[in-house]
């Protein structure tokens, strides 16, 4: 098999290894200033020119930046629609897609693992839009406001990077991380049902055509989710090639916006004319102007229209950001770099907290909303740059091997350059409805419950006992216990979704899910047997799983080498 950045192993190396047990090798190393970046960069460094080189497959590499850009450019209209909604036409689509792709050419050139890609993401959405009501409060300018909300963040990433916090986020786990999931999925079902039916004002008098509107876009919401959770198991279907299939799982999102756009432009659907408005769509400037969407210019003053008040009390949204940051874009570099893509070179944990500290300044001098790395976008990422095989185990269940992955920088830079072409296309953008929008909105809420194991087990809860099926935790822990773990999961995901959403401080919601993690350590923990904890809230891989994953490995490599060896 031929070198390269993903070198062969034989199959006794593969055997001897350790299973990865999700943290590093040594105890977590708390505020010791600049160890870890410079282990991260001594590490990192001697592989900068390698991460340029010429790829092993370059059409991996180049289908892996389209990919990229595409399963992430439509979350990131919605994103932006949200947002124009929630600070009054401050953030736009010019905003989100100008950030994407600075935030994203920033890290693909300095952080020192670039497999993760970085954006705006729900929760920042959401937190923006919750803190945007201070400003009225301590009667500051909004962008002012926002520019300090930056600064203290980037500063609150940096030293942390700098003293090794970034260590802690080894002590969360499923715990934290599903009650987090369900969380996105209750805001994201919630505020797309909003946007949908809010509008029509059920109980309201209004003009009938302006409701027509409103209708329309609630069907074309209506019609967008149900296309793209029909096409998200097209995977699976009996019918046609498994090219196709996949080709439509994949870019399903793309499909679902195609279809909905094309259906609100048949005649009787979209009732605009010379006396009515028709149907709302994307708010851009189409061609755009190169201008913001508000009414300013590009450059941010820190100092106009702000006062030390304001200053100080940008702080508070500032350090949400880094709390928010903190658990996001680190689970999401975790995610990028399990074990099963089989990557060759070490992480970078602290330096690349540190870099995404840096793309704080941009944000805060520009306007533009800052950006952390992204789920699912980023491990998807890794796993278009993997060669995959296909072999059934022992037990007769087919498995997914990865035999090489391609790390380097080329994918992450080219998804990120291909964010400033979207915005000279905004004509094609300002096609879309929004109600098409927010009928994705509801897909990726929806997406967030469907394999979120809070509700999984809950739908278990509905099935007769003699129904269920006999995975591991069924088997070793008492189905009461089980009950009661849900409940507490679903109670505390529930009071984090009720803060955010109705609460007037909803913006200190980032500092309920830290809480989380003393509440499972501290609370949880008294409540369950460490031996049931062991299956409710598993923190690593075992290390049966770990053997069968490095056999299959091991099988296919030698398949691969003999199989080069032929050609």
């Amino acid at each position: 098999m031929e070198e390269g950045n993903s070198p062969a192993m034989d199959a006794e190396e593969v055997a001897g290894q350790q299973p990865f047990l999700g943290g590093p090798d040594e105890a977590p190393r708390s505020f010791q200033f600049l160890k870890g970046m410079k282990e991260d960069l001594s590490a990192r460094m001697p592989l900068y020119a390698d991460d340029w080189g010429a790829p092993k497959r370059f059409f991996t590499v180049f289908n892996a930046a389209i990919y990229t850009f595409v399963i992430q450019l439509v979350p990131a209209l919605i994103f932006a629609e949200l947002m124009t909604s929630e600070t009054e036409g401050k953030l736009a689509v010019v905003e989100v897609l100008l950030s994407k792709g600075m935030l994203g050419v920033i890290y693909a050139i300095f952080a020192g693992q670039p497999i993760v890609i970085t954006g705006v993401t729900g929760p920042v959405a959401i937190l923006l839009g919750t803190s945007y009501k201070l400003t009225e409060q301590y009667n500051a300018e909004y962008f002012a406001f926002f520019s300090w909300t930056c600064i203290w963040a980037g500063l609150l990433h940096m030293m942390s990077a700098l003293v090794g916090l970034v260590s802690l986020v080894w002590i969360i786990t499923p715990f934290t991380t599903q009650i987090f999931e369900l969380f996105i999925g209750l805001t994201f079902v919630y505020t797309s049902v909003k946007e949908l039916v809010e509008p029509i004002s059920f109980t309201q008098g209004g003009v009938q055509e302006e409701r027509s509107q409103h209708y329309a876009s609630l069907f074309i919401g209506l019609i967008t989710m149900w296309i793209a959770w029909t096409l998200h198991f097209a995977e699976t279907w009996p019918v046609f090639t498994r090219g196709i299939r996949v080709f439509l799982t994949s870019y399903n999102t793309v499909v679902a916006v195609a279809m909905g756009t094309a259906f609100s432009y048949l005649p009787g659907v979209d009732l605009s004319d010379e006396d009515q408005v028709g149907i709302q769509r994307v708010n851009v400037t189409a061609p755009w102007d190169w201008q913001p969407t508000a009414d300013r210019k590009w450059v941010v003053n820190p100092l106009d229209g702000i006062d030390g008040r304001g200053v100080a009390a940008a702080f508070v949204p500032g350090l949400m950001l880094f709390l928010l940051f903190m658990i996001d874009h680190n689970v999401s570099s975790i995610m990028t770099q399990k074990p099963s893509f089989n990557m060759k070179k070490p992480p970078s944990y602290h330096w690349d907290f540190f870099v995404l500290g840096l793309t704080f300044i941009p944000c805060a001098i520009l306007g533009v909303p800052p950006g952390s790395g992204l789920i699912p976008t980023s491990p998807l990422h890794a796993r278009a740059l993997c060669t995959r095989r296909f072999f059934v185990d022992d037990h007769g269940v087919e498995r997914e091997v990865v035999i090489h992955c391609e790390e380097q920088r080329w994918s992450g830079l080219g998804q990120a350059l291909l964010m400033f072409v979207s915005l000279v296309s905004l004509e094609v953008v300002s096609w879309i409805p929004r109600g098409c929008l927010f009928g994705l909105f509801l897909y990726l809420g929806m997406c967030a419950f469907h394999g979120n194991e809070i509700w999984e087990r809950l739908h278990l809860a509905l099935m007769r006992p003699t129904k269920r099926p006999a995975t591991a935790l069924v088997r070793n822990v008492a189905w009461g216990d089980i009950m009661i773990y849900t409940v507490i999961q679903f109670v505390l995901a529930f009071a984090v979704f009720a803060t955010a959403q109705f609460a007037s401080i909803g913006y200190i919601y980032p500092a309920l899910l830290i809480l989380l993690v003393p509440i499972r350590s501290y609370f949880v923990s008294r409540i369950f047997h460490s031996d049931d904890l062991q299956f409710l809230d598993p923190s690593s891989q075992s290390a049966e799983e770990f053997a069968e994953e490095q056999a299959l490995l091991a099988k296919a490599l030698c398949m691969e080498m003999e199989s080069d060896t032929s050609e």
